[in-house]
């Protein structure tokens, strides 16, 4: 009985890893640039996330990397931990940081980018996430076409 009990046990648990649906990038809302300084720029990006799963999952770490026009444009941080409610569509912030090099590569062809109508940012790598006590990393992977509002240009 105790061991069949056991038995029960870890296969839920094992079984619950099944359970889990990946949370989904929906779109991006918009991308500020807060300020310029020597090292490179600090700038927010909001982000529609969709959580299909039945229980909440909390946001713990960030390891994504932007690219603006195909070119890297920083990594996202997480602030604080962010928490997805349960079955809903959500919109969190992220902060990216953008080093000097990457913008100097950027805005290397300023006239170009002045000419463009629209722009594609995209992201990729992936978030950790903790739900029920058991940690996740999420694969993210997005593109975005943002117009020169979106990005104040």
């Amino acid at each position: 009985m105790k061991y069949s009990l056991l038995f029960l046990v870890v296969l839920f648990s094992f079984s619950s890893c099944h359970v889990y649906k990946d949370v989904e990038v929906k779109e991006i809302l918009d991308v500020k640039i807060l300020e310029f300084t020597n090292e490179g720029a600090d700038c927010e990006v909001y982000v529609t996330v969709f959580n299909p799963n039945n229980y909440k999952i909390t946001l713990t770490e960030s390891h994504v990397d932007l690219f603006f026009e195909g070119k890297p444009l920083g990594h996202v941080q997480l602030t604080d931990q962010i928490v997805i409610p349960k079955l809903s569509q959500t919109t969190i912030m992220m902060k990216c940081i953008a080093d000097k090099e990457s913008l100097q590569a950027i805005l290397g062809n300023v006239l170009a980018l002045l000419f463009k109508t629209e722009y594609a940012l995209e992201g990729k790598g992936y978030i950790k996430g903790k739900a029920m006590f058991i940690s996740k990393n999420v694969p993210i992977e997005f593109s975005e076409k943002l117009s020169r509002e979106d990005i104040g240009f």
